[in-house]
């Protein structure tokens, strides 16, 4: 099931964004995930906190106050930095980044334990096609009975998965049936000895 994440609303809150922003990165690439910090418009600006904070993970991922060194989570650390005044840069980033991200800014001299400024991000991190299981290089069968070869790829969007044999594309028959990846053959006889080669592919590469 998917949970959607609803974000604060901008009344009781001076300068939260009303709408959410929306980053789109290739794995391996940097990305700024954006936040505001509106100070009040009189006096010196006050110190504050700047807390991110991943959906589904119950703690902050990234802290930081003044010039002391950011708390980061370990899942983010050497990658977590911050940029300007409070938004949020990310290293090298990988497919189990992608997500919902809250920002807050906290003003600590105001009368009130209340977060101000800030914002929702939502990140999706494009990757190409990685295979997570493949079949034996070398399989034996019985004739006369069936076999299934499972091929599993991962990426974003969603890779489709195609099997070849000697080269050939394979297609659903009677013979062959291929589902989810992965490859089963009926009614094994010699002549369903070969090569046979599962490719994955997507917009992203192959």
């Amino acid at each position: 099931s998917f949970l959607c994440p609803t974000w604060p609303s901008p009344s009781g809150a001076h300068g939260l964004r009303e709408e959410p922003e929306f980053v789109t990165a290739r794995a391996g690439e940097s990305v700024v995930l954006r936040c505001d910090v509106i100070h009040p418009v009189t006096g010196q600006p006050p110190p504050y906190v700047v807390e991110w904070f991943k959906f589904g993970v119950p703690i902050p991922i990234f802290i930081k106050f003044g010039y002391y060194p950011p708390h980061v989570d370990p899942e983010y650390a050497g990658r977590a930095s911050l940029h300007d005044k409070a938004s949020l840069r990310l290293e090298q980033v990988r497919s189990e980044d992608q997500g919902w991200y809250e920002c807050k800014v906290l003003m600590l001299d105001q009368q009130y334990d209340t977060f101000h400024n800030g914002s929702w991000v939502h990140l999706t991190i494009n990757a190409p096609p990685t295979f997570t299981e493949t079949p034996p290089q070398y399989i034996e069968a019985k004739e006369g009975g069936s076999i299934t070869m499972t091929c599993t790829a991962f990426g974003n969007p969603k890779p489709i998965v195609t099997w070849l044999k000697e080269g050939t594309l394979l297609g659903a028959s009677g013979k062959y049936q291929v589902s989810d990846g992965s490859l089963t053959v009926t009614s094994v006889s010699r002549e369903d000895r070969g090569a046979y080669t599962c490719r994955a592919y997507s917009i992203q590469g192959e």
